[in-house]
């Protein structure tokens, strides 16, 4: 990016969200070369639904001026944190799953990005975003919908709420890895939250080329970060069949990309 030659190669996590971002911005922090953000200001919820909108009506395929507006809204949210992280030479590293649909815009500004791609088990999310009201709070303005021309979904308004959350990680994973697809291998890392590991944190901290003492990984794998407390549906084995079928009727396909049983 213009004005940031020589900035450490920033870390970029896209994601749902409910899915460990908190817990890996506590993992990178013991790594004194970086600088890990777990939501900073301005989060960029109702710019990344913009970007989604977008992306998606135009196959991905923005004009050259919208494109260069997508990375202008990047910039003027992060520069204060990228200048920080130019002068102190330390990694920007950003967990929050607001930028993912800016995804493209921020491949454009820092090709030497690395982004890492954080998923869950279907279930587990939209258990976790039915909790938090998902579709039925205040946060909604930066949640996305079904564009209009999408007519799959022609009775969006008659969806469950678990249906809408269905939709929600379905379609974000759906978008991560179109994005992926555009890009070069090196730059990106899939990470599933539900197989937390020794291992798969060592192989992340390969591709991140991060370094952190096996004793304080080990030590985080036994403290969740974030974890909701309250809401009264269980794990998604014991769901009763037919919420398992309103998931399974919009998730199954990718989620046997990802090798998740439903």
């Amino acid at each position: 990016a213009a004005g940031f030659k020589g900035l450490p190669s920033p870390v970029f996590f896209l994601s749902t969200g409910r899915c460990g971002t908190n817990w890996f911005t506590t993992l990178l922090s013991h790594d004194r070369s970086l600088k890990a953000f777990h939501e900073p200001r301005p989060n960029l919820g109702v710019q990344g639904k913009v970007a989604y909108m977008l992306y998606t009506k135009k196959e991905f395929q923005p004009t050259k001026h919208e494109s260069e507006l997508l990375r202008e809204i990047v910039l003027a949210a992060r520069e204060q944190y990228l200048r920080y992280s130019y002068k102190t030479q330390r990694r920007f590293v950003e967990t929050n799953n607001q930028i993912t649909f800016l995804a493209p815009a921020i491949f454009q500004l820092f090709p030497d990005a690395r982004f890492v791609h954080l998923n869950r088990h279907p279930g587990e999310f939209v258990r976790s975003a039915l909790r938090r009201n998902f579709y039925n709070n205040a946060d909604d303005i930066k949640r996305i919908i079904p564009l209009e021309a999408d007519l799959h979904y022609p009775s969006w308004d008659s969806f469950s709420a678990l249906e809408k959350n269905s939709w929600l990680w379905n379609e974000t994973n759906r978008f991560i890895e179109r994005f992926k697809s555009g890009i070069p291998e090196e730059n990106h890392h899939y990470f599933d939250f539900s197989t937390l590991d020794e291992d798969s944190i060592s192989r992340l901290c390969t591709f991140l080329d991060v370094h952190i003492p096996e004793g304080k990984i080990r030590k985080l794998l036994h403290k969740p970060v974030n974890v909701q407390q309250s809401g009264n549906l269980g794990s998604y084995g014991s769901w009763p069949e037919e919420d398992r079928e309103q998931l399974r009727k919009i998730c199954t396909e990718m989620a046997s990309r990802y090798n998740y049983q439903l």
